[in-house]
This record gives structure tokens, sequence and C-alpha cells, in this order.
């Protein structure tokens, strides 16, 4: 199958893939997310797996990825507390040792973002800046959703080591 197949199959599936999650997470943006994993996923069985019913097997995917997303959701809500994290509750302004911190931290990040490849960078940038989606960066740049997606997951892995060092 070829990329306009999966094309058509996007136009004519994600806005009813999308209302579907959207029913369930009542989010639009969470929805509109994980409509575009859900075909991210279908691009990635295409050529391994022969579908029959491409609009069943997007339903499926849909409400997989809308579990996964529900339990991650549950496993964070039921995280304890750290107790160090309770002493600044209610603390109004960071002491001078927290701001300095922050400014470390901060000056850290920015290096890092600076320092990635420039296609990495410019989609985190399009992703966590001005929140558009994998679809939105495919159209604006002339690259496929999954290539959008591929991307950003390098960027944060680049984003995890540099903060680390």
């Amino acid at each position: 199958m070829s990329g306009s197949d999966l094309k058509a199959l996007y136009l004519a599936h994600r806005e009813e893939i999308q209302d579907y999650l959207d029913r369930r997470l009542r989010c639009k943006e969470t929805a509109a997310d994980l409509t575009q994993d859900t075909f991210i996923r279908l691009s990635e069985q295409m050529g391994r797996t022969r579908i029959d019913n491409f609009r069943a097997y997007l339903f499926s995917a849909a409400r997989n990825l809308f579990i996964d997303h529900t339990r991650r959701q549950e496993h964070r809500k039921s995280e304890p507390l750290d107790i160090q994290d309770t002493g600044n509750v209610g603390r109004d302004t960071p002491t001078l040792e927290q701001a300095a911190i922050a400014n470390q931290q901060l000056a850290r990040l920015d290096e890092v973002i600076q320092n990635m490849p420039m296609p990495c960078r410019e989609v985190f940038v399009l992703v966590r800046v001005e929140g558009l989606t994998y679809a939105e960066i495919g159209e604006r740049l002339g690259i496929s959703p999954k290539t959008a997606y591929s991307r950003m997951v390098r960027a944060l892995e680049l984003l995890k080591l540099g903060m680390a060092k």
C-alpha cells in the first residue's frame, strides 16, 4: 500500500476516530494525539500484516491506545507523593538557591535544544511550543507524520541524555 492510500484512509477516517476518542477522553488535544498514534500504528502494520478491514483495525488500535493512555493516567495518580516535595507546598516564592538552580537548568535545557540536529529541534519546537500534531507538522514540513513522530522521539532521547550530563 502506498503513502497516497494511507493518506486517503487518514482523510476518510480521521474525524470519526478522533470523535470516538474525544467522547471517551473529553480532551480534544489528547484525542488528536491518540488519533495520530492510531494512524502511525496502521502505517507500521501495513507492510507486515494483511488488514482486511481498515476501519475496524483503526477503531481497534484507537481503543487499545485509549486503554493504554487511561492506564498510564491511573498509574500516575496512584504514585505516592515524595515526602521531600511536600516541604515546598504552599510556598509562594522560590528561595534564591532554588531560583539559581532553576536558571542553571533552563540554561542547560536551552543549550541541549540548540545542539540538537535541526530536523529534531524543528519538530520538538513545533510540538512543545506551537502545540502542533504530527500530521500538522508533516504538512508544514513536507514529511510524513511518522517521520515527524520519529524525529520527536529522537529529540526527546537527546534531551534526556543532554539533561543527564
